[in-house]
């Protein structure tokens, strides 16, 4: 009878722990890899702070710190040089408002030329196409719930109708933003620009413009009005502002590089584990991000590079150390049945 009883209550204490440990004992099928993967890109891109996402937001700083001193310093001393503000008032002030009929544009986007060097004739431009916009706003466009990555991600990849919707939705969102100086412009590449050029601007649009933009004699486009820099000085400010242009775009790019990689990783770990346990070892703080369901218990995966695996980790520890330093509104967990 004792051995009855001692027996009996093994089994009650087993199936206690187990209905204790059901959380960790998800069978995984098709649906559940998909809601996990899903979570796991959600965390990585919005949740898992990085360095790079510091080394984009100084890039922008030192872009638009440029972008005022080299237009203080070097464009507007020459476009006055060339085309004197006071008297392009006046060519305005005698022009017909009926297309066509203008002296004067207003412009933002000028070419200048060397005068001591072959260097060819370059353009320097004060608007801003989607890749400028999306690197500059990378931040306000993740916590709105759109892609700023969008282009990045399908590069090289064929359009499909996840794409369209993703960037009809980022399209909104960087409407919304309300920047002057941003190119709305849908025709051509979709990340061109050509608003904020000639005809397009008028009188009321300056102060919205930072007042980068100036009147120059309506000679067609502004590659029709090339002006000469004579001093080398101002020949590399002009450079190093498109330069940091290209630093703060490609600085956005390398955000994802090494956020996509973290997803891939992470995806490789889902793809080949049976049971949600196999999953925990590299996404260690996986209870903080997704609400778990119930099944059974599995086996280790083995498969994955401990490379792979400190990367996860690492990753988790970003994740925590942003929990500890700042106080954030989390976004609900995740189910796995939704």
């Amino acid at each position: 009878m004792t051995f009855v009883l001692s027996y009996a209550n093994g089994i009650i204490t087993n199936r206690k722990e187990f209905m204790t440990n059901k959380k960790d004992d998800i069978r995984l099928n098709a649906p559940k890899r998909k809601a996990l993967k899903d979570a796991w890109r959600d965390v990585v891109l919005k949740r898992t702070p990085t360095e790079k996402e510091d080394v984009l937001r100084k890039a922008v700083a030192d872009f638009k710190e440029l972008e005022t001193s080299v237009w203080d310093s070097v464009v507007y001393p020459a476009v006055e040089k060339n085309y004197p503000q006071d008297d392009m008032r006046v060519m305005q002030k005698y022009s017909r408002n009926d297309y066509g009929g203008g002296f004067t544009v207003w412009d933002s986007c000028f070419y200048f030329k060397p005068s001591f060097s072959d260097d060819q004739e370059k353009q320097f431009r004060w608007a801003y196409d989607k890749e400028d916009m999306t690197a500059m706003y990378y931040d306000d466009l993740m916590n709105v719930g759109v892609n700023p990555n969008l282009y990045e991600e399908f590069e090289g990849k064929d359009s499909n109708p996840h794409f369209y919707e993703q960037e009809k939705q980022l399209d909104g969102a960087l409407d919304n933003l309300n920047v002057a100086k941003y190119d709305t412009s849908k025709s051509g590449d979709s990340r061109s620009w050509n608003q904020y050029r000639d005809t397009t601007i008028n009188d009321s649009d300056v102060p919205r413009l930072d007042g980068h933009a100036l009147l120059v004699p309506q000679t067609g486009g502004c590659n029709t009005r090339v002006m000469m820099v004579d001093s080398e000085y101002n020949w590399k400010q002009l450079n190093d502002y498109e330069k940091s242009r290209t630093i703060m775009c490609n600085s956005q790019r390398e955000i994802f590089k090494e956020k996509i990689t973290l997803i891939r990783d992470m995806n490789m770990v889902i793809d080949q584990a049976k049971f949600i346990s196999e999953v925990k070892p590299y996404w260690a703080d996986l209870e903080d991000c997704v609400n778990l369901d119930d099944q059974n218990i599995g086996t280790a995966v083995s498969i994955v590079s401990e490379e792979t695996k400190q990367r996860l980790l690492d990753s988790a520890k970003l994740r925590q150390a942003e929990r500890d330093i700042v106080a954030v509104i989390t976004t609900p967990k995740k189910s796995l049945d939704e």
